[in-house]
């Protein structure tokens, strides 16, 4: 055999192992591309706007253009005008139970809930209930949910100010955060990753960036880590994480995006922004809530073509593109979106 025979071999040899591993990873990128079945929790005062009581929703969709309201968490028992306000839900991992802030009337402090989806009840939350000189907001918590964070106004052996507090449903006490919580700033807006690892917060504290920084917290290291790169002289908050922590999508009004305020989004490992063509508008846009892949975001928006005057949308990185959501937004207020994908 001539030696150009052989190169022609070994050349026709390589290109059908390029052209197998080509087809194999073109079926593996449409296999990653499959939607997924979703369920998203968010606040609405759809049912109660005048006084404006929020109450907790659910919503499923199929990752592509349809979806349909399910159940709502029932409030009309308690509080000011036989209602309770509530907001700001966050779903464990197979959407069992929604962790949310909870306002009695206008006198007592907000408190945090956990709603039984199955058992269709509220959990017994020791330590936390029955403090109504504080006032606790901004539920979120791991996606076991073992673990809950959520910020406090004048907790007992803490400052005067907002704190970021962790609570252990099984041991059913607050947990230490050490070098997290400063007495002469506010600590508020926490976002924890589902594996439980890491707590993103939003905090004015001193030397800072801007006006208002987001912050991470190594729950296993028990190390604040500042993110310089990502923050900026304006104000950045409302963080959301993605499930091992390594993306941040977050609310920021600082100068060149798309509108009064945008949503952005980081890669922590690749330490630089990630596009989210199509996503923001002129109008401000703001909670978002990153699935634990980080195919799906969810915001709120006051784009002026919505159904009410804050609107949930549904954003997919695959597509890069905004997803219908058919029955979600309502004439009113539908706000504080959580997003997860359900599992199989």
């Amino acid at each position: 055999m001539t030696d150009s025979k052989q190169r022609r071999l070994v050349l026709l040899g390589m290109f059908a192992i390029f052209t197998v591993q080509s087809v194999a990873l073109q079926a593996s990128a449409r296999q990653d591309a499959k939607p997924a079945k979703l369920l998203i929790a968010f606040a609405s005062t759809r049912e109660r706007w005048d006084p404006p009581y929020p109450k907790i929703h659910f919503y499923e969709h199929d990752g592509v253009a349809n979806g349909k309201l399910l159940e709502a968490i029932d409030t009309i028992s308690k509080g000011t005008n036989n209602s309770r306000a509530d907001m700001h839900p966050a779903l464990s991992r197979d959407g069992r139970y929604c962790a949310f802030a909870s306002q009695f009337g206008i006198a007592n402090g907000g408190q945090t809930e956990i709603w039984d989806r199955k058992e269709k009840k509220l959990l017994e939350l020791k330590a936390l209930h029955g403090l109504l000189k504080t006032h606790q907001m901004g539920a979120t918590q791991s996606a076991d949910g073992q673990l809950v964070a959520f910020t406090a106004w004048a907790w007992p052996g803490a400052s005067i100010r907002w704190n970021v507090l962790l609570y252990d449903t099984t041991a059913k006490k607050v947990l230490d955060l050490p070098k997290l919580n400063g007495e002469a700033f506010d600590q508020r807006m926490p976002a924890l990753s589902a594996d439980g690892r890491f707590l993103a917060y939003a905090s004015n504290a001193k030397p800072g960036v801007g006006l208002t920084d987001i912050y991470l917290y190594d729950l296993k290291e028990k190390t604040v880590m500042a993110l310089p790169e990502m923050n900026s002289k304006s104000a950045d908050l409302q963080p959301a994480l993605s499930g091992d922590g390594r993306l941040i999508a977050f609310a920021s009004d600082r100068p060149g995006g798309v509108g009064s305020r945008d949503i952005y989004l980081y890669d922590r490992a690749a330490k630089k922004f990630l596009p989210l063509p199509g996503a923001n508008s002129l109008a401000a846009e703001q909670s978002p809530s990153l699935s634990a892949d980080g195919r799906y975001l969810a915001f709120v928006s006051e784009r002026l073509n919505g159904a009410g005057e804050r609107d949930i949308y549904l954003y997919d990185r695959q597509t890069q593109k905004l997803l219908p959501t058919p029955g979600l937004n309502s004439k009113q207020d539908d706000f504080d979106p959580c997003v997860i994908v359900m599992e199989k």
